[in-house]
């Protein structure tokens, strides 16, 4: 009768397990030195071999010669062993033997001495379905067992085991197998077997195996049963249900030259010809990761889970893209991978998603236009950048004159940086190249600063003298502007003008301000040496109105401003204090 490809090809001695040095050397010097526990777990996923070690292990503690680091396989213990008839080794299915009964039927056989062989071995598969109860019953046996008897817990769910079981046990971690592992194993079978098989076939079986020894096996069991020999790369991947690669390929090179019809006609193709939309995203992930690895570290076999013919055709896809494209077609198609598992439409997701690779080269990384904003434009001015951005935090700035070039941002200064340098250049007495870096300070004494605010005065000068308003143009010559949120300040160099402007010039102005400044603000008048503010009035108004407050003292302002903690408030808020009045009683 025949005999499947896992099962002839399981491993006999523990040098014919693969991938899984880490655990068969230890348990090889565990036997060597006699220092053999009395309970192990095994942990792994599917197929890696654990119960297939489980039984190498007990043919190595029952061998006629030994306990021997490797089994004969010659004596009527080992072949019992291989059959799976030996008496003293018990293989016990968790799944259906979970109950405190069942553990109760074991601890009863333990009690009893073995009927040829020099050790009981019980090998437990799928351990995590016991029950608690289950668990519990056999807490005591586990911890101390006669000293005929081995416990080997295997399980693919380690966190189902309780800590109680795993503190009682040596546990053994079976890693996944890599994918030249893998491929190896398969090219040994099928040389052994007399297949012939082409390395795209071959490559196929064991990227869809998974890490699993036993389903690339199987799989090839399956190719083989459907073709025959000779196995050939497309045959193969449409018995698997993948994507042909060259098809993978198209959608590349179709996302490098930005062609979205194409893309669409990939996704049409695919479901006309029955393949799955999610099983082709996982293909996609796979191959933006190795275009990556790559791109990064060149074509590493063992990094690579491709066979050498995709290596090559995939360095020279890798040419087409950068290390950012790459990461961002990684990023989206492991996006689009998950919501392609929920989704009732997967066609559209992945038409959206083909889409976003196309468009996804025209991104801007943000690092990119932070750089750029801190560069900025020498030859546009601020107002150009920005005409009517939106008002910034109300701030005296210098005259309407406006300096002769408008340069760019000192470099090497942050934001936080040149504000603070720009709020103590506007202090009186302020030194502003001593407050700078000392990096900075060459670059800050050579380039002018023009903020929002010098250019906006300047702009509603310009808009004044278009309308031919000279005389307004000259009774705000000089004067000193300050923007807020809500209002307009204007500090005129000579006191009066409130009394001598039109409700004409007045309408203007503010129609002017609030042209250049996006939005509505009051406007009102303050006296440059009181500081007293008013609101601007119709000139009959302001003839008519009640005489100003009377300035304070000059004498108690100038020692109220040479207070330490006044001149210290004024230099952390960058403005200084106005409004200074004697208190009342």
């Amino acid at each position: 009768m025949h005999q499947v490809i896992a099962r002839t090809w399981r491993p006999q001695r523990f040098s014919e397990v693969v991938g899984q040095r880490h655990v068969t050397q230890t348990l090889q010097n565990a036997l060597r030195l006699n220092r053999i526990g009395h309970g192990y777990v095994f942990s792994g996923q599917r197929g890696v071999g654990k119960t297939s070690v489980a039984r190498l292990l007990a043919k190595a503690l029952n061998c006629h010669k030994g306990p021997a680091p490797e089994p004969c396989n010659e004596c009527d213990s080992c072949k019992e062993i291989a059959a799976g008839r030996a008496v003293d080794v018990i293989e016990i299915d968790a799944a259906s033997n979970r109950g405190i009964d069942a553990v109760r039927e074991l601890r009863e056989n333990v009690r009893y001495a073995t009927a040829r062989d020099r050790y009981k071995v019980f090998i437990i598969d799928e351990a995590h379905q016991i029950t608690p109860e289950g668990f519990n019953a056999l807490l005591k046996t586990l911890e101390e067992p006669p000293p005929h008897v081995v416990f080997i817990l295997a399980t693919t769910e380690l966190h189902e085991l309780p800590e109680t079981i795993l503190s009682r046990c040596q546990h053994f971690a079976f890693h996944a197998a890599s994918f030249a592992e893998v491929l190896e194993n398969l090219e040994k079978v099928c040389a052994a077997e007399g297949i012939q098989a082409d390395a795209e076939a071959l490559a196929a079986i064991a990227a869809a195996a998974g890490g699993s020894l036993r389903d690339a096996q199987s799989r090839l069991e399956q190719a083989i049963t459907a073709f025959g020999s000779p196995l050939e790369g497309p045959a193969v991947l449409r018995l698997l249900g993948a994507v042909p690669s060259q098809l993978i390929e198209e959608v590349f090179h179709a996302v490098r030259e930005r062609n979205r019809e194409h893309v669409l006609k990939v996704v049409a193709r695919l479901v006309e010809e029955g393949y799955q939309l999610p099983h082709f995203c996982s293909q996609l992930v796979r191959a933006v990761r190795n275009l990556l690895v790559v791109k990064l570290a060149g074509p590493e076999p063992q990094l690579l889970e491709s066979s050498p013919e995709e290596a090559e055709r995939l360095a020279a896809l890798a040419a087409n893209f950068s290390e950012e494209d790459l990461m961002r077609f990684l990023d989206i198609l492991l996006a689009l991978h998950q919501q392609m598992r929920y989704t009732m439409e997967p066609r559209f997701y992945m038409e959206l998603g083909l889409l976003k690779l196309v468009e996804a080269e025209r991104l801007v990384a943000i690092e990119e236009l932070l750089a750029q904003s801190e560069s900025g434009d020498s030859s546009r001015t601020s107002a150009e950048r920005n005409p009517a951005g939106p008002l910034p935090a109300a701030r005296v700035t210098g005259s309407t004159n406006p300096p002769a070039t408008a340069a760019a941002r000192p470099a090497g200064l942050s934001p936080f940086e040149r504000d603070t340098l720009r709020k103590r250049q506007n202090l009186p007495g302020s030194n502003a190249d001593a407050a700078a870096p000392p990096a900075a300070q060459d670059e800050t004494t050579r380039e002018d600063l023009p903020s929002r605010e010098e250019t906006w005065s300047q702009e509603i000068v310009r808009r004044l003298e278009a309308r031919s308003k000279h005389g307004l143009v000259s009774l705000l010559a000089g004067a000193r502007w300050e923007f807020g949120e809500q209002e307009v300040r204007l500090r005129p160099a000579s006191a009066g003008i409130a009394a001598i402007l039109t409700d004409a010039d007045r309408q203007t102005l503010e129609g002017v301000i609030a042209e250049v400044a996006g939005a509505k603000l009051r406007v009102t008048l303050a006296d440059n040496t009181s500081r007293a503010v008013q609101p601007l009035r119709s000139g009959v108004a302001a003839r008519g109105a009640a005489k100003p407050a009377p300035a304070p003292d000059a004498a108690a302002e100038a020692q109220v401003r040479q207070d330490p903690e006044v001149r210290e408030f004024e230099q952390l808020f960058g403005k200084p204090v106005t409004g200074i009045r004697k208190r009342k009683g």
